[in-house]
């Protein structure tokens, strides 16, 4: 007895196109997707940026601060500034204080943190004990604080006080101590 296997006949060439055609198609779309979702996450984090820097730039921009007055004390070494926000806006915040000489060389080291006092509100002329809440300047609100310098300021020289805000905006006052 001969044993016949019966082939079944297949064409191999109708299914090879439609498994290459299906796996090709998975491809391009999980390749796609893949693009999709990164290009849309730059652009996402881009315009994220933007937005934060453009309004950093505008507080920037609408920031003014007036210098009243600066007082030298030399026990202890101390600096008052009292100063007026008239810009249009709202939450200045005192970042850093640099000093230079008349000759324009830095007198101590550039001032912040710790150095700088909280600001202090100025009401009906006169100074009130209690700081201004989140050290911040509203529009047309004045204000002093205090920086401890390293070393007492030569009386009867020439000065000027750089003071930069959290935004980046810089204010620059001469006076004599």
């Amino acid at each position: 007895m001969t044993l016949k296997l019966k082939i079944w006949p297949h064409n191999r060439r109708a299914l090879s196109p439609i498994f290459a055609t299906m796996l090709l198609a998975a491809i391009v779309i999980v390749m796609g997707t893949t693009a999709y979702y990164f290009s849309s996450n730059l652009t996402t984090n881009a315009t994220n940026q933007y937005v934060s820097t453009i309004s950093t730039s505008q507080q920037s921009i609408s920031e003014r601060i007036a210098f009243e007055d600066v007082q030298d004390s030399s026990s202890p070494a101390t600096l008052t500034v009292y100063i007026l926000n008239c810009g249009a806006a709202n939450n200045v915040q005192i970042n850093t204080i640099f000093i230079y000489n008349a000759n324009n060389q830095m007198v101590g080291q550039p001032y912040s943190g710790s150095a700088i006092s909280s600001i202090q509100p100025i009401s009906g002329g006169t100074p009130t004990p209690k700081p201004i809440a989140g050290n911040s300047l509203q529009v047309g609100q004045e204000g002093y604080f205090t920086v401890t310098l390293s070393a007492p300021l030569q009386q009867g020289s020439l000065y000027i006080i750089k003071l930069i805000t959290k935004s980046g905006s810089t204010f620059n006052y001469d006076f004599t101590a």
